[in-house]
């Protein structure tokens, strides 16, 4: 895993929720480090757990994400940090 990084994962999640991110009035390749998908209304409860598993789908990885806080689990820069340093190969 060592090729992923944050921007890697960041690059992937802003292009899979483009759409949705121009909904909400918001220029992908702007969006914060802080940018949260599910306050902002890019995804809900039940996204999230489909935005996990694109996640894994589209880098072939597992992720366990008892490790991560789960406020953090919907915000961009720290769910591709937390992605790109322990995503474990399937």
């Amino acid at each position: 895993m060592n090729d992923l990084t944050p921007e890697r994962v960041r690059e992937f999640l802003l292009t899979k929720y483009a759409p949705q991110i121009e909904g909400v009035g918001m220029d992908p390749a702007a969006v914060p480090a802080d940018f949260d998908f599910l306050l902002n209304g890019v995804v809900d409860s039940f996204g999230i757990l489909e935005m996990v598993s694109a996640i894994e789908d589209e880098f072939d990885l597992s992720l366990d994400l008892a490790a991560l806080d789960a406020e953090q689990m919907t915000i961009l820069g720290p769910l591709s940090d937390f992605v790109a340093q322990n995503a474990q190969p399937r």
